[in-house]
This record gives C-alpha cells, sequence and structure tokens, in this order.
C-alpha cells in the first residue's frame, strides 16, 4: 500500500505554527534575572523565598521551565513540516515510522487547550506577588504572547489532521491508503 504525500502547509498556518513556537519565548526570558535576585516587580516575600534556594537549584528551575515551554512550544512547527511526520531514526523501537495522526494530533490538542487556559489566566489576572510599577508593564508585555500560543497551536492542529486525512481512508490495521 502506498499513501500519497501530505499536502504543504498554507503559508498562514505555517506562519502560526512559527508565532505558536515563539509565543512562550519573552516570559521565559523574562523569569532569568530572578535567578540573580533581580526582583522583575516581585515583591519582596517572593524575593526572599527564591533566593532561600541555592542557586544552582534556582538556575536548574527557571532555565529548565523554559527550556521545558520553549521546546514543547518548538513542536509546532512539527505540524507544518516533514520532520513532524516521521519519527527520528534515532528512536528505538519507531523510528523512521510515521508519526499517527491521532497520536500527534492528541498531544498538540491537549497542549493547545492547556496553553490556552494558561494564557487566559496570564491574560485576565495579575499576580498578586506582583507590583504595580514599569516592572508590571514589563511583565505583561513578556507574558501577553502566551495567550496566543494555546490558541494558534489549535488552529495549527487543525489543518495537520486535515492535511493528514483527506482524502485518504484507512486500512483494518491503522495504515493509510491512497
Amino acid at each position: 500500500m502506498t499513501t500519497r504525500p501530505t499536502p504543504p502547509a498554507p503559508r498562514w498556518i505555517v506562519r502560526l505554527a512559527h508565532i505558536s513556537a515563539l509565543s512562550p519565548v519573552l516570559s521565559s526570558l523574562w523569569r532569568l534575572p530572578l535567578m540573580f535576585g533581580v526582583s522583575m516587580g516581585m515583591d519582596h516575600e517572593f524575593m526572599d523565598e527564591m533566593m532561600s534556594h541555592p542557586f544552582l537549584v534556582r538556575a536548574a528551575y527557571l532555565v529548565g521551565l523554559g527550556v521545558l515551554s520553549d521546546g514543547l512550544a518548538f513542536l509546532a512547527i512539527g505540524l507544518v513540516r516533514p520532520w513532524g511526520e516521521v519519527f527520528p531514526r534515532w528512536l528505538p523501537l519507531i523510528g523512521g515510522r510515521a508519526v499517527p495522526v491521532g497520536f500527534a494530533a492528541t498531544a498538540a490538542l491537549l497542549g493547545g487547550l492547556g496553553a490556552t487556559l494558561f494564557g487566559a489566566t496570564v491574560a485576565f489576572g495579575m499576580p498578586s506577588n506582583m507590583t504595580w510599577d514599569a516592572w508590571g508593564v514589563l511583565m505583561y508585555g513578556c507574558y501577553a504572547p502566551l495567550a496566543l500560543w494555546g490558541p494558534t497551536l489549535l488552529v495549527v492542529t487543525a489543518d495537520y489532521v486535515r492535511r493528514r486525512t483527506v482524502g485518504r481512508r484507512v486500512s483494518p490495521v491503522g495504515q493509510a491508503v491512497a
């Protein structure tokens, strides 16, 4: 059984995928000075708690959080590129095989819904430990793009499913057939 190649994503979907992938970057950068004791507008109580931990613990947490969120966001690009349709060869057992549409779509859907809820929380609530000054404006400026992450990922996911399934039927063993 041969399958037809997946049609390319429309240009506007590719742009949305890039917006989705870049949306958490500013918030990740905003958090970095916290590990050095720069308050970034957080109150004294928060900073005292933050600074009570050893530097390496603070750095691991803040850098790790940024790497995790940015890394997960980057996966949106895989929904519009061929590398997102085949597991990397270096993965044991599944390397080189096609990524099941349901697997990618479910992961992206859950991520998109979670990011939408988180983005709405950030967009509509000022943390109680935030000061009300220019630092607060900076924080909102850095966190505002998070409100785009979920909705853009959901639109890109819908297009991914459309492109990977339209004009194909699925055989009883789960492989797409022309």
